[in-house]
């Protein structure tokens, strides 16, 4: 009986350990697979930070060129109203000539029509 004991125990410890070393397999690919996962994860988290870290200098170099097209707008338009009160002058200054002169503006304001010549040959 009490061999029969220490057989079946022994039996018992040799089947505990054979679900051990299945578990120990099993969580050693586990692990192997995460180890793997986490690889690919950290490629990934690298790619993407590459990617944002890109797209942070785009938008440093966009917001640059978006400025320098504000400042040459504002530029332009302080030039095109510079220019606006330079040919109010002139036109005021032109006034002031042909009204001293006597010179009509009206003869000025007269738009000729170009005249063409009509040759019979050609078709038009």
């Amino acid at each position: 009986e009490h061999r029969d004991r220490c057989e079946n125990s022994d039996g018992k410890n040799q089947n505990d350990m054979e679900d051990l070393d299945h578990a120990i397999e099993k969580a050693s690919k586990s692990i192997e697979h995460l180890g793997n996962e986490e690889e690919r994860l950290g490629d990934a988290i690298e790619v993407l930070e590459a990617a944002i870290k890109k797209s942070k200098a785009d938008m440093d170099e966009l917001l640059v060129l978006r400025n320098a097209d504000v400042r040459e707008f504002k530029q332009a338009l302080k030039d095109d109203t510079g220019a606006i009160a330079l040919l109010q002058q002139a036109m005021a200054a032109l006034t002031q000539f042909f009204e001293k002169n006597n010179i009509k503006l009206s003869m000025l304001s007269k738009k000729q029509d170009p005249e063409y010549s009509v040759d019979p040959d050609k078709a038009p």
